[in-house]
């Protein structure tokens, strides 16, 4: 999936805000090394984060949401540093990161692509390196159109005729998931109603959590 044309046409497909738990928890984050934003889209937590003074790196396929990003950055001279590149691509920047970033990617990953991420996040991080997660569980009133009209490629994940993914996570599975970090904060619940952009109202289940590496 490619957000170029979406991002091109509206300027906050996501919002302009933060998550909650970005802004509930970024003090903890160490300040002294970077952070990662996987799928930085266009970039409202890596522009958050880099004018509350940490430096980032915002990882983005869709050279839309880079530009976009860079211009902010570059206007209001900010320590963000630009990685047009996907997961299966990235190589870090440095030793290891603070902090990674995991807003809405999981439910666009299939589950091998969210495996080889896993490992990928042990690699890059350290003790005391902090993991904010926001995903989408079963409970999301999607998930049953997906399961009945889309083609299942592995557990709780579906491709569409687009190719598009979407991938749930059962009740609690993020915790096994992340399996021997401290858990700082984690919650399950359905959000309310709202819509991205021009599109149409949704509903969505989610899971958001933050872990600190021992």
């Amino acid at each position: 999936m490619t957000y170029d044309k979406r991002y091109s046409q509206h300027k906050s497909v996501f919002g302009e805000k933060p998550d909650k738990i970005l802004i509930d928890h970024y003090r903890q984050i160490n300040s002294h090394k970077p952070v990662l934003d996987i799928g930085a889209g266009q970039g409202r937590h890596s522009l958050f984060l880099a004018k509350e003074g940490y430096a980032v790196e915002a990882l983005e396929p869709s050279i839309e949401g880079i530009k976009q990003i860079d211009e902010i950055a570059q206007k209001e001279k900010l320590p963000i540093f630009l990685s047009h590149s996907d997961i299966a691509s990235f190589e870090p920047k440095c030793e290891y990161y603070s902090a990674i970033l995991l807003f809405g990617i999981l439910q666009i990953l299939k589950r091998e692509e969210i495996d080889y991420l896993l490992n990928g996040i042990d690699k890059w991080t350290a003790s005391g390196s902090l993991v904010f997660v926001a995903a989408f569980s079963i409970d999301e009133p999607s998930y049953a159109s997906h399961k009945s009209n889309d083609k299942e490629i592995g557990k709780n994940s579906f491709e569409d005729t687009a190719g598009n993914i979407r991938t749930y996570l059962e009740p609690n599975e993020i915790l096994t998931l992340f399996e021997g970090y401290e858990i700082i904060h984690h919650k399950e619940y359905l959000g309310k109603e709202h819509h991205h952009g021009d599109g149409k109202m949704q509903r969505h289940a989610i899971v958001e959590s933050v872990f600190k590496k021992i």
